[in-house]
């Protein structure tokens, strides 16, 4: 290559660069009067799901600047505390969202603002995959006006521009630069410069969800394979490195996914969720996972052309290898294939791999799969492209291109084109949602150290529990461990921090606060019903008692802060805690469909020191008997059990225990032994067992 040409290369791709740029910010054009105060959402929702979207989007601002100032001042504890503290590894009750840290750390760097360092994020990951795809077509086209087609195609993926509150869901930008490194490894001769770059990208990808990670390992793998065959003379001398490569991101993939697998088996959770999958309709006209009439007219003719046509410049063409690519992301997205004109189908790929492949009825949304489908049509249609401008001179390219990206701008923002082939408009809007100025300014002057907020909802209140992810918002701030708990699965101690913030601002609370770690109370006075909180405010101010525990830090329109200061001793004696006394009996229904009953037993401390449960967090195996008089009634049976974490001087907790009795309605008594050593009496409570509503006893 001449500098000539090299300098064209490089003024074409700067070009490119601006022009997605650009395009991103028309995109967002509704946050742009004030980026520091307005965060995007789909204008296109109704009024409820909006709301959801508000709340799902706090959250995740928080959990990404949580994550991009650990990198920045903690990495290595990156995987340890965040929000529900103090659960162990909490982030494996959701999404990790480290990708996402990885890339909002310089805008957190230079901002210091969550608002303003998300959106600036946002426009990252509408840029970004333009310029890998332009990468990546480029070095299979060499021709600039089809490669920044196929790059603008990826950039305004429909489930990409209307989806500003969920951006990990559409993280798939790594992978045409995965593509391009590893279609370079065996072409080129030097294996281990293009290995590193291959495992740099593989890495980055392996930090995202597991959505955009299945859905782009099954693009890398069609690839690969591909390349196999084209390559099987060169493979003695990739195996090396490439293998190096894809160990080194498989042990980051672990790490990161790893934890997920130890939460699931230490606490029974993340499992047995209905996974959303999609009919094979939902990829036509009228719905957002419609890829357009563009690319569709694009990727035939890219298609047709590799058929009627020699690949160009001899190289080794990628189009029926990413032709397999989507159809295999279709196929791992949907229930199943029906065959025309029988009544037979073919079941989708997930419900085949969730047959042996642990994990998978943890994912809720499998359909987000289909990110990684708009790769290969991206490069499709940049061949598609390639078919029409390549015998055209430079002035016919430049108009053409820009007609074209035009004509792709109005198929996704005018109304009545939008409408019919994505169902709708695919404009944004923009709410408000940066807190008051005072809290911010008190939550920034708040120590180091975990906070309580408070109050914590119920768990039954899913509305009030949604709206804590507002808390996480403003505390993102000054990115600190908290107790405010919003993510796809629930925290197994949710009903143990609901009970300590009900028994706020008593000494026994307090004392078990600050053994758990807590270092501050956070005092949400919008969320108290006023004459409640005006209460709990006099009884600090009017007890000198208190106010050895609770040291007031300041307040706002909208905060109260307290530190804590313990007073008494702590130990990790599980003898302190005593579960065995006489309590009003308790009536618990079975349920009908899985005939559970969760069995409240209440656990006290009533020594003068604070009791904590010894690390590690997590159920201790109980066995569970149900007593009729003086006599056994039915099999035993082991139970986990989630100990109270800790249990100030005086202070008491009730502990749940979920059963499977196999005995008729009545009243009995119910103990549980300690499963390792079965004369420990842990807890015992009467109980009147009923039969599930609308059940006659027998």
């Amino acid at each position: 290559m001449t500098p000539h040409q090299s300098r064209k290369r490089r003024l074409c791709f700067l070009l490119a660069t601006l022009g997605y740029v650009a395009v991103s910010l028309f995109v967002l054009r509704a946050i742009l009067p004030d980026p520091v105060e307005l965060l995007p959402y789909n204008s296109g929702i109704d009024e409820a799901n909006r709301r959801i979207g508000h709340f799902d989007q706090s959250m995740v601002i928080s959990v990404i600047t949580r994550n991009a100032d650990l990198l920045l001042t903690e990495p290595w504890n990156l995987l340890r505390d965040g929000q529900c503290f103090p659960f162990p590894q909490s982030y494996t009750l959701g999404e990790h969202m480290f990708g996402e840290g990885v890339q909002m750390a310089i805008p957190w760097l230079l901002t210091g603002d969550p608002i303003l360092s998300y959106n600036l994020l946002l426009i990252f990951t509408l840029c970004m995959p333009g310029i890998a795809m332009y990468l990546l077509a480029e070095h299979f086209t060499r021709h600039a006006g089809a490669s920044f087609l196929a790059g603008l195609f990826l950039v305004l993926a429909p489930p990409r521009i209307i989806d500003g509150g969920h951006p990990y869901l559409h993280a798939e930008f790594w992978l045409p630069l995965i593509l391009l490194f590893l279609d370079k490894l065996f072409r080129e001769d030097k294996p281990w410069k293009n290995a590193a770059w291959l495992c740099l990208f593989l890495c980055l990808q392996a930090l995202e969800t597991i959505y955009v990670v299945a859905g782009c390992a099954i693009v890398t793998g069609a690839f690969g394979l591909h390349l196999l065959i084209r390559f099987r003379s060169r493979i003695p001398r990739v195996l090396l490195p490439l293998g190096t490569s894809i160990a080194v991101a498989l042990a980051l993939a672990w790490t990161v996914l790893g934890p997920y697998f130890e939460t699931r088996e230490t606490w029974d959770v993340l499992a047995g969720r209905h996974t959303a999958l999609f009919n094979l309709t939902t990829f036509w006209y009228g719905t957002p996972y419609f890829i357009g009439t563009f690319a569709f007219v694009f990727t035939t003719i890219g298609l047709l052309d590799r058929f009627l046509r020699p690949p160009p410049f001899q190289r080794a063409d990628p189009r029926l290898a990413m032709l397999g690519a989507g159809l295999l992301v279709i196929w791992l997205a949907i229930r199943e294939i029906p065959l025309p004109g029988m009544e037979v189908t073919i079941p989708g790929l997930h419900p085949i791999l969730s047959t042996f492949i642990p994990g998978l009825d943890a994912a809720r949304a499998f359909f987000a799969v289909t990110i990684a489908l708009w790769v290969p049509v991206a490069l499709l249609c940049g061949y598609g492209a390639l078919a029409l401008l390549k015998n055209q001179r430079t002035t016919a390219t430049v108009v053409a291109t820009a007609l074209v990206s035009l004509l792709l701008g109005a198929e996704r923002f005018v109304p009545g084109l939008a409408s019919w082939n994505f169902g709708g408009t695919l404009d944004l809007g923009a709410w408000e949602g940066r807190p008051a100025s005072d809290d911010i300014e008190l939550i920034r002057a708040i120590e180091d150290g975990p906070t309580f907020d408070i109050p914590i909802p119920a768990p039954a209140h899913q509305l009030k529990k949604m709206a804590v992810s507002r808390h996480l918002l403003l505390q993102s701030w000054n990115p600190k461990p908290s107790s405010s708990c919003y993510n796809s699965f629930s925290s197994p101690l949710e009903s143990q921090m609901h009970q300590l913030s009900g028994g706020f601002p008593g000494n026994a609370t307090t004392e078990a606060l600050a053994a758990l770690g807590f270092e501050t109370v956070l005092s949400h006075t919008r969320s108290w019903w006023p004459p409640h909180w005006a209460r709990i405010r006099k009884q600090i101010e009017d007890d000198p008692e208190l106010q050895k525990h609770l040291e007031w830090v300041g307040e706002s329109s909208g905060l109260t802060a307290y530190r804590l200061h313990p007073q008494a001793p702590v130990r990790e004696d599980p003898s302190m805690i005593n579960g065995e006394f006489t309590l009003k009996p308790a009536e618990v229904a079975l349920r009908k469909v899985r005939r559970t009953v969760d069995i409240p037993f209440v656990f006290r401390n009533p020594t003068a020191d604070t009791f904590r449960l010894p690390a590690p967090i997590a159920p201790r195996q109980g066995v569970l008997q149900w007593h009729a008089g003086n006599e056994k009634i039915g099999p035993a049976e082991t139970v986990p059990v989630v100990w109270p974490v800790a249990l100030g001087p005086g202070g008491w907790l009730q502990i749940d225990v979920t059963a499977r009795p196999e005995i008729d309605p009545g009243r009995y008594r119910v103990t549980l032994h300690s499963a390792e050593e079965p004369e420990t009496l842990w807890a015992s409570r009467e109980v009147i067992l009923t039969a599930p509503t609308g059940q006659t006893p027998q």
